[in-house]
C-alpha cells in the first residue's frame, strides 16, 4: 500500500474532522427532536389536565440538557406549584440559580419564580425579601408580589403603600380594592372613622363596586343610613354581577326594608336576574316574611343558569341558624334542590384557581377582580 502524502494526510485529516462535526451535528438535531416531542407531549397533558403525566414528559425534555432547558425547568417548576409540590418548585429554582451562562433577564425570571414558590408554600418572608431586593432593582413584578404578600400577612396599609408606588397616581381598580379591605378591616377593629376615610379613598376610583359597597357598609356603620343605600345602590348600578357581594352592605342597612327598597326596583328592571332575586329572599327573611323568602329563593333557583347563585344558596342555608319548625320543609326542599343541581365551580381568569363562592380576589394567586361571571 503506498505511503499518503502530506497533503493527502490534510485531506483525511479533513474529511474525518468534517465526518465527525456531521454527526455530532446530526446527534444534537436527534437530542433536540427528542426534547421537542416530549415538551410537547408534556403541553398537550397540560391541556388536558393530566399533571402527573405532564411532569413525567417535561422531566424527560429536561434531562436532555440542550440550551432550551431553561424554558422546560421553567414549564416544570409551574407545574410543581400548580400540583402543589413547592418543595419540589423551590430546589429546582434554586438549582437553576447556580446554572453557569444565565443571563441578567433569565436570572431575574428565575427569582421571580423562586419567590412566588416561597409565597406559595407560606414561607412569607423569604418571599417578602425576595420580591423586595428585586423590585428594589427596578422589577415591576416583584412590587406586584410583594403587595400580595403584604395582603396574604393582612399588611393591607403597607399593601396601598406599595401600590401607590406602582400605579403612580391615576384611578386605579386594585389600589381601590385595597382601600376597600382597610375599610372593613378597621370597621372590625372599631374604627368607624377610619373605615370611612379609606372607602371615601376608595370611591376615588369611578364606578367601582367594592369601593361603593365598602363605603355603603362604613356610611351604615357609622349612622349615615342615607348615604349606605345611595352607595349600595351605586354599585349595583355600576357592576349588576357584584349582587351576590352585596349582601354585607345591605344586611348592614340594619332595616330589612332599606335593604328591599334598593333591591326591588333593580329587580323590577331585571326581572331574570337570579342574584337579585337570592337578595331579595334574605332582605324578606330577615323582616320576618318566610314565605315570601321562600318563593323568591325558589325563583332564584329556577333562573339560575351559570350555578353561581345555586352555590351561593348553599352557603346561605348552611349558615343560617336553626330553623323554626314551619321553616323545616321549604328549608329542606331548597338544600336538596341546590345540592342536586351540578355546578362548576368559578376559576379565576389568572391562576386557574377554583372558588365555591364568589370573591374580590384570588386566594392563590393574589389577583383582584379575577372570578368573572360563568359562561
Amino acid at each position: 500500500m503506498p505511503e499518503l502524502t502530506a497533503p493527502q494526510w490534510l485531506a483525511v485529516a479533513g474529511a474525518l474532522a468534517g465526518l465527525g462535526l456531521l454527526l455530532s451535528l446530526g446527534f444534537a438535531l436527534q437530542r433536540r427532536r427528542v426534547e421537542a416531542r416530549a415538551y410537547l407531549r408534556g403541553v398537550r397533558y397540560v391541556l388536558s389536565d393530566d399533571p402527573d403525566a405532564a411532569i413525567e414528559a417535561l422531566s424527560d425534555a429536561a434531562r436532555l440538557g440542550s440550551p432550551e432547558a431553561v424554558e422546560t425547568y421553567l414549564a416544570l417548576g409551574s407545574l410543581f406549584r400548580r400540583t402543589g409540590d413547592m418543595a419540589r418548585a423551590v430546589r429546582l429554582h434554586r438549582n437553576m440559580l447556580l446554572r453557569a451562562g444565565l443571563t441578567p433577564e433569565r436570572r431575574r425570571e428565575i427569582e421571580l419564580e423562586l419567590a412566588e414558590d416561597y409565597r406559595r408554600g407560606g414561607m412569607a418572608g423569604d418571599a417578602e425579601a425576595a420580591y423586595r431586593a428585586l423590585w428594589q432593582a427596578g422589577e415591576r413584578r416583584a412590587g406586584e408580589g410583594l403587595r400580595d404578600v403584604l395582603v396574604d400577612a393582612g399588611r393591607l396599609d403597607e399593601a396601598v403603600e406599595v401600590q401607590q408606588a406602582l400605579s403612580q397616581g391615576g384611578a386605579d381598580p386594585v389600589r381601590a380594592h385595597l382601600l376597600a379591605a382597610v375599610s372593613r378591616a378597621r370597621s372590625a377593629a372599631g374604627d368607624r372613622e377610619g373605615a370611612l376615610a379609606a372607602a371615601r379613598q376608595a370611591v376615588e376610583c369611578p364606578g367601582h363596586a367594592d369601593a361603593l359597597l365598602a363605603l355603603a357598609e362604613a356610611e351604615a356603620a357609622a349612622g349615615n343610613r342615607a348615604a349606605a343605600r345611595e352607595a349600595a345602590d351605586a354599585a349595583l348600578s355600576a357592576d349588576p354581577r357584584a349582587a351576590l357581594l352585596a349582601w354585607p352592605a345591605l344586611q348592614a342597612l340594619g332595616d330589612p326594608a332599606e335593604a328591599l327598597a334598593v333591591v326591588e326596583p333593580r329587580l323590577a328592571a331585571a326581572p331574570a336576574d337570579p342574584a337579585l332575586h337570592l337578595l331579595r329572599a334574605r332582605a324578606l327573611y330577615r323582616a320576618g316574611r318566610s314565605a315570601e323568602a321562600a318563593d323568591a329563593a325558589r325563583q332564584a333557583l329556577a333562573l339560575d343558569h351559570t350555578g353561581e347563585v345555586t352555590v351561593s344558596m348553599r352557603e346561605v342555608l348552611r349558615e343560617t341558624t336553626s330553623p323554626a319548625p314551619e321553616e323545616l320543609p321549604w328549608r329542606h326542599e331548597l338544600m336538596v334542590k341546590a345540592l342536586l343541581r351540578k355546578v362548576r365551580p368559578a376559576r379565576c381568569s389568572r391562576c386557574g384557581a377554583e372558588t365555591a363562592v364568589p370573591a374580590w380576589r384570588c386566594r392563590r394567586c393574589g389577583a383582584f377582580g379575577s372570578f368573572g361571571p360563568r359562561a
